[in-house]
């Protein structure tokens, strides 16, 4: 289709192409804290790890994001670092310790401690991404939902 190539193609604010490399040492190097531990034990699988920057490879699109390309991808795989990481359970945990584990977890509406106590309008909260609830449970989901509201404003045309 050589009419994407031109200025419907342009106008369409779509995507296609690939990606240059991303490896797992790409993203090591910003977030180190999913490597290895002071005992220099894997935090995470390196599989595990690699599946994710698979699945970014495929969502996150250089000819979208620029030169903000490699920070989304650090996001979007940190994000789902995060989640794998709230998701696991010790083996031996049995199936109550899994499923603890793979429980759904949701935002403090309110905190206390001691004398103190701090409230959330959960309505705020849901309506500033909408649409991304499930990339605001993780500090790097919020960065990447932000940008990407940005990044993905321009209008879309399908011919």
């Amino acid at each position: 289709m050589p009419y994407l190539n031109g200025i419907i193609g342009d106008a369409s604010n779509l995507s296609f192409g690939s990606n240059p490399p991303y490896a797992i040492e790409d993203f090591l190097q910003v977030y180190p804290q999913f490597g290895n531990d002071a005992n220099n034990n894997s935090v995470i699988p390196t599989a595990i790890i690699q599946m994710y920057i698979n699945l970014a490879t495929t969502c996150i699109k250089k000819d979208k994001w620029f030169d903000a390309w490699e920070v989304a991808m650090g996001w979007f795989i940190a994000h789902f670092l995060t989640l794998y990481l709230q998701g696991t359970a010790d083996p031996n945990s049995g199936a109550a310790g899994v499923l603890q584990a793979g429980q759904t977890r949701g935002l403090d509406t309110s905190v206390s401690a001691g004398g103190v106590s701090v409230s959330t309008d959960y309505g705020t909260i849901t309506q500033d991404l909408n649409g991304w609830a499930g990339w605001k449970l993780t500090i790097y989901g919020t960065q990447l939902a932000s940008m990407a509201r940005i990044i993905g404003i321009g209008g879309s045309y399908a011919y």
